[in-house]
């Protein structure tokens, strides 16, 4: 049963949220709050459902629908329920079961997710099959007509929906080397280029500079870089990047980010900020589907950076070196959640764990079930990043790629395996990633 709404849909939402008990139930919170904020935004009654099915077994608190499909899901809470915590597992949880429902079969296309209580909302958006924070944790405490009126410049009813193509930053990172993070980045660009997708690729490694150097680019004097840009003053316009292909662009590493003074340098929300803006500057340029973006070992200046302004986290690792996996619990523990107080849960959200060179043969296979039997569910159980271990993505033919990264493809230069071996054995296990991730299908 849908709850009775408020007699005035535009009602004050500050006496809204001052009339909830401060012991409210779910209930109480959907009657009073969610309800008045679902004809605020231009749904009429038959245009919203309370506790429709999602198609696996779960049922969803409202579903706002446009043409008569899904568009808009709410998961409500009591206003008990922490959502001001990112950190928390009250939110993790309730964040959790919000994205179920985005992904489920009956209510996969909708486009914007709510989180809300009576003390906190956040709006959820997708590309593709992704899912991200499109506005942080918003406190209701303060002016809260003002924080709705906001909401409805975008969640209100269009009278036709303009799909936004929004550019997905993605890094990859482990705080461990050898775990195949180049390898991955590159040969992932390499399948979303094939894919159709547009993609710019970031060396944000001072010290290997593999991606740069596996291009066969050199850093040029007198042409600016994500250096210059970074600690000195110059403008995002003065960046260029080097076309590997049509839909695939590379903006190279510079070999004055050796300098072990910058690793130790402090990154501040100044410092994310012009990254950020330089990142914008190239989605005006040519409008990017993604960016992906390679970060050094060890927790630095520039890993940190990486991460900071990243949309999506993707951690390989190599399940024959227990040291990867644990490092990779560190950086679950301990470097994300840092990055997630800073940003007020604006993400960024933990891709499922990619184990390269996980396994060809039946002696391999056994060794790999040991090792998530007996090692990985030790370090994971009941941690809220269990799931990402169990959900886990595999490229099991990575010894195709050996040593070489890259291989020529033509005259024009070299190219990420993938592009060069399209029908590939690890090209096509890729391609599994980039559907399994992204939703992206050629």
């Amino acid at each position: 049963m849908v709850p009775k709404p408020m007699a005035n849909p535009k009602a004050n939402f500050e006496s809204i949220l001052k009339s909830l008990e401060s012991n409210g139930k779910e209930s109480e919170v959907d009657a009073k709050l969610v309800i008045p904020l679902i004809e605020f935004l231009g749904y009429a009654q038959n245009e919203y459902q309370n506790k429709p099915r999602d198609g696996e077994g779960g049922e969803a608190d409202f579903v706002l629908y446009l043409d008569d499909s899904p568009f808009i899901i709410i998961e409500s809470k009591s206003n008990q329920v922490n959502l001001s915590d990112v950190n928390g597992r009250a939110y993790k949880l309730a964040k959790k079961q919000l994205f179920g429902y985005m992904k489920s079969k009956n209510l996969h296309s909708s486009e914007y997710g709510v989180l809300i209580n009576g003390k906190n909302v956040q709006v959820f958006q997708r590309k593709e099959n992704f899912i991200y924070p499109l506005t942080p944790i918003i406190s209701l405490s303060r002016d809260a007509n003002k924080v709705f009126s906001n909401l409805k410049k975008t969640l209100q009813k269009p009278k036709k929906y303009i799909k936004q193509n929004k550019t997905i930053i993605v890094t990859v990172y482990n705080n461990k080397g050898g775990v195949g993070k180049t390898v991955t980045t590159g040969n992932l660009a390499g399948v979303l280029s094939n894919m159709g997708r547009s993609v710019l690729l970031v060396d944000l490694d001072p010290q290997q500079r593999d991606l740069t150097d596996s291009f066969g680019y050199k850093s040029e004097k007198n042409k600016t870089s994500i250096f210059d840009i970074l600690f000195q003053i110059k403008l995002e316009s003065d960046l260029s990047a080097k076309k590997i292909k049509d839909n695939l662009f590379l903006i190279a590493g510079d070999e004055r980010f050796d300098d072990p003074n910058l690793a130790a340098k402090k990154v501040t929300p100044a410092v994310v900020k012009k990254f950020k803006k330089v990142l914008e500057a190239f989605t005006k340029k040519k409008l990017f589907d993604y960016i992906l973006i390679d970060c050094p070992t060890n927790w630095s200046f520039f890993s940190k950076t990486g991460v900071s302004v990243a949309d999506a986290v993707l951690l390989p690792v190599n399940y024959q070196a227990a040291q990867a996996i644990h490092n990779a619990v560190q950086v679950l523990d301990k470097f994300l959640p840092e990055v997630w107080l800073e940003r007020s849960g604006t993400g960024p959200e933990v891709l499922p764990i990619l184990f390269n060179n996980a396994y060809t043969d039946e002696t391999s296979q056994k060794h790999f079930k040991d090792v998530k039997r007996d090692e990985i569910r030790k370090l994971t159980k009941d941690k809220w990043y269990e799931d990402l271990f169990e959900s886990n993505l595999e490229i099991k033919h990575h010894h195709e790629i050996a040593t070489n990264l890259f291989l020529y493809l033509n005259e024009d230069g070299p190219s990420p395996y993938t592009i060069r071996k399209p029908n590939s054995k690890i090209t096509k296990e890729y391609e599994e990633v980039a559907k399994v991730l992204f939703g992206v299908v050629g």
